[in-house]
């Protein structure tokens, strides 16, 4: 099935069926009666990201205040309950491995920018971050100093350690949290016959103005689908020894420079067909013509994914070279995401990947996520998210099992139920076609495919639209 017939998005039924009960869940805009999602993420906060700007005395004394205050609230925090039992389950993976990736939570106060009361706050609220992360790194035995990475709106660090660089975290007392910094796989397995998009689009809506960031294995930019779509690329990618190598340009672990975003050179098919599902635009495959969701949409391409060399990080014997995305490559990707929001007018974030099994919301498994997609939410920007496509009727992968994620499930389009292979729970927000959906793919080609991952950008190319008729 042609994305011809995706278009026809912008009122998406799906059923869902829980023994004897069924739940329809609506996505879109009817042309006479807007279905208003969006006051789900709040509104965006003025507040300035300028830290930059020198300060008078009163203002310098006043950020001093503000510092003294963030240090008092972050006296207050305490260890996390659960800190020791993952502290002690990564121990035991030393058994057979070198060194560990892990994200740390860092013992500093944090708020949500729609909570501070201002500028002077949120540069102390930095400032105190860098600090506490400064000191964390000065006394830190066992690690890779090359594999740090800094969250710079987060309270959060990952680095590898070894055992010794694992019990000094554990000994820090500016340390209160700590998880594995996981890997996740891009989650593959008649489109959309009951969305309307191209009434949609006959009254003016199709995501023009807006922008829906992509972070995947990377975006072909000049396919025929998607050329001249792309307005700002990154990468966010990992070396890390014995196991990943960075496919960002030069090999650094980030970059914002032209063409950072393009296709991993292994394995890199998937982004550039979730983008043209999302917002392609004038596809031709099988003498025929199709284009995205939000066809006007524009395209911030974030490439997250390292190549991992070793068959046990690829899923068995003769399985590497492969792909994969760490997790603090994708929070490096969606804070691009939200340093650009005064840039473009972003209507989501689209993550078509997962892994893990989570029967209730993973907030606590999955903290520094959550934070970031909390950080977006607050400005106004859905994060986007597939379920997984392990066939699991009560559980969803993660990052999507996050609360303040939009999971996004996969239908037939033919019967209207659920896909077979995809995810699905209690706390599934949404369903979307996701079998059969052709898109583009590099080399100027199209490719047919299945999966979560097709239905998610359904789901973020529909944001986009919408923010068009309704921007706040």
């Amino acid at each position: 099935m042609k994305l011809q017939n995706t278009t026809r998005l912008l009122k998406v039924i799906t059923r869902k069926r829980y023994g004897s009960s069924s739940r329809h869940i609506i996505i879109g805009i009817c042309l006479l009666t807007a279905i208003v999602l969006i006051p789900l993420l709040g509104t965006k906060s003025s507040v300035s990201a300028v830290f930059q700007d020198p300060l008078d005395s009163r203002q310098a004394g006043d950020l001093s205040a503000a510092i003294r205050l963030k240090q008092q609230e972050a006296a207050r925090l305490v260890r996390s309950e659960f800190a020791d039992q993952q502290f002690n389950e990564i121990a035991k993976k030393f058994v057979t491995r070198g060194s560990v990736r892990v994200i740390v939570r860092l013992k500093a106060s944090f708020s949500q920018q729609a909570e501070m009361r201002g500028m002077l706050e949120a540069r102390a609220q930095r400032q105190e971050i860098t600090r506490v992360r400064d000191a964390v790194l000065a006394n830190l035995n066992g690690y890779d100093p090359g594999t740090v990475r800094s969250m710079d709106f987060l309270p959060y660090l990952s680095v590898s350690v070894n055992a010794a660089g694992l019990e000094s975290l554990r000994a820090s007392s500016e340390v209160i949290d700590i998880q594995e910094d996981r890997i996740y796989r891009h989650a593959l397995a008649q489109s959309v016959p009951f969305i309307g998009g191209a009434a949609a689009w006959a009254s003016g809506y199709t995501g023009s103005g807006q922008a829906v960031a992509i972070l995947d294995t990377g975006v072909e930019k000049t396919h025929p689908m998607l050329a001249g779509k792309v307005v700002s690329e990154a990468c966010y990618s990992s070396n890390v020894s014995n196991s990943s190598t960075s496919v960002c340009p030069g090999g650094a672990s980030s970059s914002t420079a032209t063409d950072s975003g393009l296709p991993c050179p292994t394995d890199c098919q998937h982004g550039t067909h979730v983008a043209g599902i999302a917002a392609g635009k004038n596809g031709t495959s099988g003498g025929s013509t199709f284009s995205g969701v939000a066809k006007d949409a524009s395209i911030i391409a974030i490439q997250v994914f390292s190549q991992f060399n070793n068959d046990s990080d690829c899923g068995g014997a003769g399985s590497a070279p492969c792909v994969a995305a760490y997790t603090s490559d994708i929070i490096g990707g969606l804070q691009r995401v939200y340093s650009l929001r005064n840039t473009y007018s972003i209507a989501s974030a689209n993550l078509s990947l997962g892994g893990g099994s989570y029967t209730s919301n993973c907030d606590s498994a999955d903290a520094a996520t959550k934070a970031v997609i909390d950080l977006l939410r607050g400005a106004n920007i859905a994060t986007v998210i597939a379920s997984g496509n392990e066939a699991t009727k009560n559980a969803l992968s993660s990052p999507g099992c996050i609360s303040t994620a939009i999971s996004v499930g996969a239908t037939l389009d033919t019967s209207n139920t659920v896909a077979s292979y995809s995810n699905s729970a209690s706390f599934l927000n949404l369903l979307a076609p996701g079998s059969g959906i052709t898109s583009s793919v590099p080399g100027g080609s199209y490719a047919t495919w299945n999966g979560t991952s097709m239905a998610t950008p359904h789901v973020a190319g529909t944001w986009a639209v919408m923010k068009q008729k309704l921007p706040t």
